[in-house]
């Protein structure tokens, strides 16, 4: 089986067009999205609109769980102007990636029947959506993380029989071999290349994420001779026109990292 990978669109219609066109030439068998699809000053309701159409299998990142669950006025920016654009049908649509009351949501998710018994999914980690898997912040910037790290997130919540973990959330395009038979993949995101967070660490109360390209990211992965195979890809897009919007929309931030990769400097 060829799977696809995407993870953090973000409303990024542009970067998700050129990666379904990208994909097309690739003989791809089944596209898993993993997760924070909507989020973001760009275009919400128009990329909802386009993966709807899609007969890809969605999980639900902490942006979909945001969106849900709390009231607009506790919402970022990001996610406070996706609600507003959003409609009940959408709503429910997203709902139906998982449901934000259910104390599982966390766990990694397994579909044998699409993906096999060897294949687990994530947004962040298997224990929450909002931690990194492959990355730990340390300063104002987020290394790859140890073996010791990994193992610690993973916490024994992925079955032995379970050979490849997609994870996304830190927007970072990387692989890792875990046990010699394990590999976990983050394909990156699609939409957002870079971005800052202040959320706590505990080497970190503020980290950039950095990818230094305005392409759009995801990845391949194929299983042959026994093992995983993974392709990391990188398209590039019309990017001004999305950073052309995120001006519009008074984010400034958000346009300086999609025309650049990088986060503005003060």
């Amino acid at each position: 089986m060829r799977l696809a990978f995407v993870s953090d669109i973000h409303g990024n219609l542009a970067a998700l067009d050129a990666v379904i066109a990208d994909m097309s030439c690739r003989k791809i068998q089944c596209v898993v999205n993993l997760g924070d699809s909507l989020s973001g000053p760009l275009l919400p309701l128009e990329t909802a609109d386009r993966l709807q159409q899609l007969p890809w299998l969605h999980v639900a990142g902490n942006h979909e769980r945001q969106l849900l669950r709390l009231p607009i006025e506790r919402q970022n920016l990001s996610d406070a102007y996706t609600s507003s654009q959003l409609d009940p049908i959408v709503k429910s649509w997203l709902a139906e990636h998982a449901d934000p009351s259910d104390p599982r949501l966390h766990n990694a998710k397994i579909w044998p029947e699409h993906l096999g018994h060897d294949v687990a999914l994530c947004h962040g980690s298997p224990r929450s959506d909002i931690e990194y898997l492959l990355e730990t912040p340390e300063g104002e910037t987020a290394r790859l993380a140890n073996v010791m790290e990994i193992e610690e997130r993973l916490e024994g919540r992925i079955p032995e029989n379970v050979t490849l973990l997609a994870c996304g959330h830190s927007h970072v395009p990387r692989t890792v071999r875990l046990r010699s038979k394990l590999l976990i993949i983050n394909p990156g995101s699609v939409g957002l290349p870079a971005y800052d967070d202040d959320h706590p660490y505990p080497l970190s109360k503020f980290h950039r994420i950095e990818n230094g390209s305005p392409d759009a990211r995801y990845a391949v992965v194929e299983k042959s001779g026994g093992d995983w195979h993974c392709e990391l890809i990188s398209v590039p897009y019309d990017h001004e026109s999305m950073a052309i919007l995120a001006d519009k929309r008074e984010r400034p931030d958000w346009a300086h990292a999609l025309r650049t990769g990088w986060m503005p400097r003060v």
